[in-house]
Parts: C-alpha cells; structure tokens; sequence
C-alpha cells in the first residue's frame, strides 16, 4: 500500500506518488507558473512600479539598476527547476551538462504540466513543494501585498487597528465593529493632544495632523519655535522635540490662551466627528430606501 506524498492519501496503484486531486493541483500549479513567465520578464525593468500583471512607467528622480536583481534570481531558479523536472520526466539525467536546454521556459512548464509521468515520478512530491513556495514569492513580486499602517485603537476594545492607504473604513478583528479610518485618527490625535507628556519631532508632528485631515506643514511648526512661540523640551536623533500640545495649541488657537485653545481644540474635534457619523447615518439611510424599493 502507497500513500500520496502530497496529503497522504492511499494511492489505488503501487507505481503512483501523487493521488488525482494532488496531480491535479500539481497540473495547475504548472499551467499558473507559465502564465506568470511574461509579468515576470516584465517586472525585471527597474523604472515598472511593482506589479507585474498591471504595470505602470513611472519617473524616477535617480537612476536606478537597470534590472531587478530578485526577480532575475526568480527567473533564474524557475528556469532550472522546470529543466531538471522535464528531464526527470523523460529519464534523462539532471546533472548532463551535454544535454542542451529543450524549450522556452513557459513551454517547459506546460510540457511538464501534460506529462503522463507527472504523478508517477518518485521525487513528485518534492517538486510539487519547490515550485509551491516559488509560485508564492513570484506571486508577491507580480502583486505585491498592500502596505497597511497603524492608525490607531478601536474606540470598544482598544486593539490596535491597521488600514491601507485608499481605505475609508476599518473592521476591528476582536470586536468586529466597523469604525471609520478618520475618525480613528481623530481618536489617537486628541489623546496625543491632551497627553502633556508625548512629544515628537516637527515632521512627525506635522504627518500626524495630515494623516488625520488637519493640515499642518514642518516648516510651520519650525517657524513657530524659531520666532519663540513653541518651546523644545530636548533632542532626539539631532532633531528638537516638541509637545503635541503645545502645537494644538499654536495650530487652532495661535492668538489664544491655551485653557481657550483646548477648548477650541475639543469643539474642533466633535464637530468633526459629529459630521462624519452624520455623513454615514445619510448613507446607510439611502441604503435602507434602496433596499425598500
């Protein structure tokens, strides 16, 4: 009795290695594989922005590599891991360096993916492994993974939430509340506010007010320590630190005091609130009509 090498299921014949679902998962994997070779060949020009199933020029202040040297190894370890496959599937030596390379790499792996050898070879299992980690490395070159940042705390449970850089709303994993992304970086930026112990340089202090739709530039904040409006409460990295209260206070109120500058602050921030859940209670109403109709 044989079992798959794949998932371990028993195998009807002695001389097979894979079961039909696996060769069939196998078969795929190979077809898939052969698809991505022209992306890839794609994606190795350097001045692509990464993607290589949708790829867009872009203009780059410096030259770069004229090639991408992770995607040239990517090609280079598909290239001799579908040889050496095609030839273990024809019963010709892998290491013959004599024998000279049979077809284009996307016919290869086609060829191999037809091959009446596929599920019978003794080393299947091990190949079908190889090329599944490949398939995912290729995978995130052609489509790389969104980039997603922390934006803050959930306003329920206070675990910490991430969001990417076009998304407007946020689903808590623990609690499973849905919470806008602003409004969350309203959240985190009034507990910087009215926390007298957090402090910051002047550009990360200035992202966090863009970040939340206040805008508010770095040579702003450095004009307002060099005229002696805003003082540092030390240095860190060569940079000086300022309170993030004090910047509120200079940012929304500058002419005021600053007990009237945090109570600006805070009406500044409710309404803003208040607007954004107004905006969504009008659209899940329009919603509801819809649904009605």
């Amino acid at each position: 009795m044989s079992y798959c090498q794949r998932c371990g299921a028993i195998l009807g014949g002695v001389e097979y290695t894979l079961c039909l679902e696996c060769e069939l998962r196998f078969g795929l994997l190979l077809l898939r594989l052969g698809m991505d070779v022209v992306p890839l060949h794609d994606s190795l020009d350097a001045t692509l922005h990464p993607g290589g199933h949708s790829p867009t020029r872009i203009i780059l202040s410096t030259p770069q590599t004229p090639i991408r040297l992770d995607v040239l190894d990517l090609i280079d370890i598909l290239d001799s891991t579908s040889t050496e496959l095609l030839r273990r599937l024809d019963g010709v030596d892998a290491l013959e360096a004599t024998a000279p390379p049979p077809m284009g790499l996307r016919d290869a792996l086609w060829h191999c993916a037809a091959h009446v050898r596929l599920a019978r070879l003794p080393d299947s299992g091990m190949y079908m492994d190889t090329l599944t980690r490949l398939a995912a490395k290729i995978e995130r070159v052609l489509d790389p993974p969104e980039q997603r940042r922390a934006i803050g705390v959930c306003e329920l449970c206070a675990t910490p939430l991430t969001a990417g850089k076009d998304d407007q709303w946020v689903t808590c994993p623990v609690c499973k509340r849905e919470q806008q992304v602003l409004v969350v970086k309203l959240h985190r930026l009034s507990r910087l506010c009215f926390d007298a112990s957090r402090s910051a340089s002047a550009s990360r202090i200035a992202k966090a007010f863009i970040n939340s739709g206040l805008p508010l530039r770095r040579n702003t904040i450095n004009q307002w320590a060099a005229r002696g409006k805003l003082l540092s409460t030390g240095r860190k990295d060569g940079s000086p630190q300022y309170l993030y209260s004090d910047v509120y206070r200079l940012a929304l109120a500058p002419n005021s005091s600053a007990a009237q500058a945090t109570s600006a602050l805070r009406q500044t921030l409710l309404q803003r609130v208040a607007s954004l859940v107004a905006r969504r209670a009008y659209m899940l109403c329009g919603e509801r009509s819809a649904e009605n109709l």
